[in-house]
């Protein structure tokens, strides 16, 4: 970056020199004839009074002689910048002779760059005497065959152009402007550059050293912090800069965060599911061997208890693999038009049995008639199951699960409600996260596998629902999901 930083002050520098050296002449000549240009521009459509005060200023703000004549070649304006020009030096017949070669030009206008041959040719023509042509000659760019010219021969630019008045009468301007050497002039701004050159070269020195540091410093900082990232941490103590960098450290800050909750999060779901797995294998190995063991103990209770622990297990396993095939975008919905209404009402009734038996007052609330949407009927009876076993779970004192189906202008929303001990403000959105456990004896996930929330937002989110949870501590939990309501629903 400092090398950098250098390389551009060599090459302003450099360019100083190529400008201010080798094109200062030409750049000089450039910005003569473009007043000239401009003044002659400036002045159509004026009164004769203000080109008498125009040609007045020009001559005396840009150098530029003019001369202004009528249509019979009388001079009505006109002004000497001063040194030797054309303008002041000419007559009526060799006027008359310039308007006559401006009006046969292309464009109503006659310019050179003195002596080029058309000027040369209009004042062989005119009566001017030889001392005075070979006078004027002399200050022509153009080596003359008469004439050897050296740097400092002056350059006369002439400028012929047909205007008008403010009154549309035609006016004939003449302008000329004399380019004087610059040999002495370059010799001091070489000087002066070389003076230029040495300060800006210690300049850039300091500039670059100075940006240099203040722009790598702050990334080797960046650098030597972030090596903890994969550990989770990242201290930006000490780490600021300009914007970029500082937006870049709360980046990494934030990661760390994140990979300090993933990695918490994958040590919890290690020890949950170690927990969840030993304790089925513990009770299917111990009543497996008690009934080949114990003469007696073959019971259909035992059989039963194992059956169950199977059941647990493979819940438990389907439930990992469905999650790990969700996440690797494996898993593809296979969606029908649903009846939405009808649909939940099914499986409530299948819970009816178990709930009652339990104590538990599972309703079933419809505020419509009919929903229709689009879903994938196996995926969305196994969100609506997750959440009803969540509720059910968590139900609270009063032993009450709400189910609502209502819908509103273009969603269908379903609602599983419980009055259990609810949720904290602040965990409300790590409950989604595989395994997460509010507490060690709260976990926020459907009995079972611990993963049920997990996967309801994997099958929302396949489905590209809405979803959330309300929830507050001592006040119960709300979840609920949307889905986009079918364009073949009747009440469309």
């Amino acid at each position: 970056m400092f090398a950098s930083f250098l390389i551009f002050s060599a090459v302003v520098i450099a360019l100083l020199w190529f400008l201010e050296v080798v094109f200062l002449g030409d750049i000089y000549r450039m910005t003569k004839i473009q007043a000239v240009r401009s003044a002659a521009t400036e002045m159509v459509g004026m009164t004769d009074e203000k080109m008498n005060a125009f040609v007045e200023k020009v001559a005396n703000e840009n150098g530029v002689c003019t001369g202004v004549y009528d249509s019979n070649m009388d001079l009505l304006a006109g002004q000497h910048a001063g040194g030797q020009c054309v303008v002041h030096n000419i007559n009526k017949r060799t006027a008359a002779l310039f308007y006559d070669a401006t009006k046969n030009c292309d464009g109503m206008r006659f310019e050179s760059h003195l002596p080029a041959e058309e000027i040369a040719e209009v004042l062989k023509k005119s009566e001017m005497s030889k001392n005075f042509f070979q006078g004027f000659m002399g200050f022509g760019r153009e080596e003359q065959s008469y004439l050897t010219r050296t740097e400092d021969t002056h350059d006369c630019v002439l400028y012929c152009q047909v205007i008008s008045n403010d009154e549309g009468e035609e006016r004939f301007a003449l302008l000329s402007a004399v380019i004087v050497p610059i040999a002495s002039t370059k010799l001091a701004i070489r000087f002066e550059l070389a003076l230029v050159s040495i300060c800006l070269l210690i300049i850039s020195v300091a500039v670059a050293y100075f940006l240099s540091r203040s722009i790598s410093s702050p990334l080797v900082k960046l650098n030597f912090a972030s090596k903890s990232l994969p550990e989770g941490r990242f201290d930006n103590n000490g780490i600021s800069g300009y914007r970029e960098v500082e937006e870049l450290s709360q980046t990494l800050s934030r990661s760390a965060d994140e990979i300090s909750k993933v990695d918490q999060l994958r040590r919890e779901l290690i020890a949950n599911v170690s927990h969840d797995l030993r304790t089925p294998l513990t009770l299917i190995s111990g009543y497996s061997e008690a009934m080949r063991d114990i003469p007696g103990e073959n019971t259909p209770e035992n059989l039963q208890i194992v059956i169950d622990e199977t059941r647990r297990l493979t819940k438990l396993v389907s439930d990992l693999l469905d999650l790990s095939k969700m996440e690797a975008g494996m898993d593809t919905l296979k969606s029908e038009r649903l009846e939405l209404v009808s649909f939940v009402s099914e499986i409530c009734q299948r819970y009816h049995k178990m709930t009652g038996l339990q104590g538990i007052d599972l309703r079933l609330e419809s505020f419509v008639d009919s929903a229709y949407v689009s879903a994938d009927p196996v995926k969305l009876n196994q969100v609506i199951y997750n959440l009803i076993n969540n509720a059910i779970h968590y139900c609270g004192e009063d032993r009450f699960v709400g189910v609502r189906v209502s819908k509103n202008q273009s969603e269908a929303i379903i609602e599983v409600i419980d009055h259990g001990e609810g949720i904290p403000k602040e965990k409300l959105s790590q409950i989604w996260d595989r395994y997460y456990r509010i507490d060690k004896n709260h976990r926020a996930a459907s009995i079972g596998s611990g993963l049920g929330l997990s996967i309801v937002k994997k099958i929302l989110t396949l489905h590209a629902a809405r979803f959330g949870v309300e929830s507050g501590e001592g006040k119960g939990s709300r979840f609920w999901f949307a889905l986009p309501l079918d364009y073949d629903d009747p009440a469309f």
